[in-house]
């Protein structure tokens, strides 16, 4: 993507404008990178045999994979498209971005089956097994979550609308599980660099959600992370 051609506003839905605030998603790819480094750890440090450690821990890993999921999910309808129609030049990374997302999916389908084993055996072979699956992935995204960093966010940064933008987080949220949006609420506040954090939901959350996680969802994230990390969670870097 080195190679620029003037961007286009032709392929811009009426009276839309090229050029959005992608921010959001390094705090995004924050998260997945932090989670797919503390994920296999916990597998491994749970004790064989404890099975209500294992509950905890299983659902923490369904939570964090259908999230990447999710996330590619909506890159892939909403995001390459339109990049390789308004950037021409950028359409071997796009097929490179593309060709990673199918690496990563099969990568996570070896996950699924792992986790529901592990639940079952709660025993060290099945754990193993599950943690090197979870690396996998983990090494994998490593590679990819850098290149998009580098060579696509910038551009959907000029090709894209707000509202295109805004879209595929939304597509994030609605595809997320309710139970789930007080741990996603509490990740993202996290993720945001400590010297942003305190301004952080004030820009970026509506009132009404401000007042949500101020009176009920602080607390059930709080309780999340009890549970998961006993010893204290660790800073999402």
């Amino acid at each position: 993507m080195t190679t620029r051609l003037p961007s286009t506003s032709d392929s811009l839905p009426d009276g839309e404008a090229p050029g959005c605030d992608t921010s959001d998603i390094l705090i995004v790819h924050r998260i997945f990178r932090w989670g797919f480094r503390e994920m296999p750890r916990l597998v491994r440090d749970a004790t064989p045999g404890d099975l209500a450690r294992t509950t905890v821990v299983a659902d923490a890993v369904d939570l964090v994979t259908l999230g990447l999921h999710v996330h590619h999910e909506g890159e892939d309808a909403m995001l390459w498209d339109p990049i390789e129609a308004r950037r021409p030049s950028c359409a071997l990374t796009v097929g490179l971005m593309r060709e990673q997302h199918r690496h990563v999916a099969a990568l996570l389908g070896r996950v699924g089956p792992r986790v529901v084993d592990w639940r079952e055996r709660a025993d060290a072979d099945a754990a193993e097994a599950l943690a090197a699956a979870l690396d996998d992935v983990g090494v994998a995204l490593g590679v990819h979550l850098g290149q998009e960093e580098d060579e696509v966010v910038p551009v959907a940064a000029e090709v894209l609308s707000q509202r295109e933008w805004d879209a595929i987080g939304e597509h994030g949220r609605e595809s997320f599980p309710k139970d789930g949006i007080p741990i996603q609420l509490g990740l993202m506040i996290d993720a945001v660099p400590e010297a942003d954090r305190a301004d952080w939901p004030r820009e970026h959350l509506p009132a009404p959600i401000r007042l949500l996680w101020a009176i009920l969802l602080r607390r059930r994230y709080a309780a999340w992370q009890r549970a998961l990390f006993p010893e204290g969670m660790p800073a999402i870097a």
